[in-house]
């Protein structure tokens, strides 16, 4: 008979089995996934205890100054984004170190010269949002892209090898660095400089961790036919990245310009909280799922396969969600937040509905990077930007955050979603109905816990703020689950038994 110890050695060896990436490639994805969630989960931990305990230390304004200059330094990236990691993960090489010494050059030279025009730029910027502070914030924030352009670029091992571990340690321990910093600053200096002191930090720890977690040594050496090579491929992604920025920041741009930066500091706080969903399943379905499709491209039967359960998957998980925020967002915005928070909650809401459309759509890039189309990236991406720049300011001007808000979420909904499903499905060789239908099964279960969740609101809002969240949230899953078991079998969803493979695998 087995002993306490032999039981424990026991099970520390399956935890290891399942935590290590070995396999076949679907063992390996499930592995993957596993970490990529767990990646997701902490540093959501992360982020929202940052947003938490911050949110009832600072302003919403402090939060806009500083959101100013982070639109600006992630507008430069993406605009200046070379696709190198995507183009050596969708690379049929196992070893791609011969670009490494390439690619470290490359990322080192727009990280100086990001920082440089950030610098220069300062004065600029702070007038065109007529924010005096962002004059003396940015020019220390652009310090930020130059520690992370020093980067190992041998980190994209860790996902190209699905080595996702490894990537749990390196994104949570800076978003870890970014908390700490931020709150300590926070504590004895309750300003805008908390939020700059935590983004340095998370940029100076993930540096250094590149070097700790992976061997190799990047060298300055450059080769022409190389980068050409890399660019080749990259400059989509460069060009999605871009597209990408416009469409998703540059509503807040708009916002921060026409309105002010403590309405800026409402809207950012409203999507970052509503689109939860889209954040956490469209990274960690993004994160497994374009390594493990680019293995498959040539067979297109395993990969139509592995996309109709990665839809299946993110749809069953974002409905809820989704449903859940907009149902609770009053609640928790008072309870957690604070009341100088309020003006926020319709636009979170509204925003909901768009952070669930994106978490259903979550594995369509991967698809189209994956199948050699990544152009789609940048075309539907620049579709998109033309048709919510038509009513945007009308809509902003006339209903304020909420006319944002919902430019944003009909358009994509309405327009958008139904052509890019329709793509993803070409690409995979997939049919436009089932694909449809997988985000149609889970919407009765989603609603019935929405309508749970409203009655039982009226029913206890008397009890203090945070109780009455706790309440909620603990309905919302009860009834969620219940429906999904009962409707399960009888609309032909599945779901329980995509749970139960995925349970079995592991």
């Amino acid at each position: 008979m087995a002993g306490p110890a032999d039981r424990i050695r026991k099970a520390f060896a399956r935890l290891k089995q399942i935590l290590t990436p070995e396999g076949t490639l679907m063992e390996r994805a499930i592995t993957g996934g596993i970490w990529a969630t767990a990646l997701n989960v902490s540093g959501r931990v992360f982020q929202l205890l940052t947003a938490i305990l911050l949110a009832r230390l600072l302003s919403p304004r402090a939060f806009g100054i500083v959101a100013i200059g982070m639109l600006v330094i992630i507008g430069l990236e993406r605009f200046s984004k070379l696709g190198l990691d995507d183009a050596l993960i969708y690379n049929r090489d196992s070893n791609v170190d011969r670009y490494l010494d390439t690619a470290w050059v490359m990322n080192a030279g727009r990280g100086i010269t990001l920082a440089a025009i950030l610098f220069f730029s300062a004065p600029y910027v702070g007038s065109f949002y007529d924010e005096a502070l962002v004059v003396e914030i940015l020019p220390v924030m652009a310090i930020g892209p130059l520690i992370l352009g020093l980067r190992n670029p041998a980190i994209l091992y860790f996902r190209k090898d699905l080595v996702f571990h490894k990537e749990f340690v390196y994104d949570v321990s800076g978003e870890a660095a970014y908390f700490f910093a931020a709150l300590a600053y926070a504590l004895w200096n309750p300003s805008p400089w908390a939020l700059v002191v935590g983004y340095l930090s998370r940029n100076t720890i993930r540096t250094i961790l590149s070097y700790v977690l992976h061997g190799y040594r990047p060298w300055p050496r450059f080769d022409v036919e190389l980068a050409r090579e890399m660019f080749d491929y990259g400059k989509w992604i460069t060009g999605g990245s871009i597209m990408n920025y416009i469409r998703n920041e540059g509503d807040d741009h708009f916002v921060g310009w026409l309105l002010s930066a403590s309405s800026l500091g409402f809207y950012q706080m409203a999507y970052r909280l509503s689109n939860a969903p889209a954040t956490e399943v469209t990274h960690v379905i993004a994160s497994v799922s374009f390594p493990a499709y680019s293995e498959v491209q040539d067979d297109v039967e395993k990969l139509r396969t592995a996309f109709y359960k990665t839809v299946r998957i993110s749809a069953f998980l974002a409905a809820p969600m989704a449903v859940g925020i907009a149902m609770v967002a009053p609640t928790f915005v008072e309870a957690v937040l604070g009341e100088q928070w309020l003006p926020m909650v319709v636009p979170m809401q509204v925003l909901a509905a768009y952070g669930m459309i994106r978490g259903f759509v979550s594995s369509y890039g991967s698809v189209w990077r994956a199948t050699g189309h990544p152009d789609y990236l940048v075309k539907l991406q620049l579709l998109s930007i033309v048709l919510m720049a038509i009513p945007l300011y009308p809509a902003t001007v006339a209903y304020g955050l909420t006319g944002t808000a919902l430019v944003i979420t009909c358009v994509y909904a309405f327009i958008m979603f139904p052509i890019d499903t329709y793509l993803a499905a070409s690409a995979a060789e997939a049919d436009f109905k089932r694909l449809v239908l997988e985000f149609a099964y889970p919407l009765p279960a989603a609603i019935l816990m929405g309508a749970a969740v409203f009655w039982t609101r009226n029913v206890v809002q008397s009890l203090p703020p945070l109780a009455e969240l706790v309440v909620l949230v603990v309905v919302g899953m009860a009834t969620y689950a219940a429906a999904v078991v009962a409707l399960d079998s009888r609309i032909n969803w599945n779901i329980l038994r995509e749970i139960k493979n995925i349970r079995d695998m592991l």
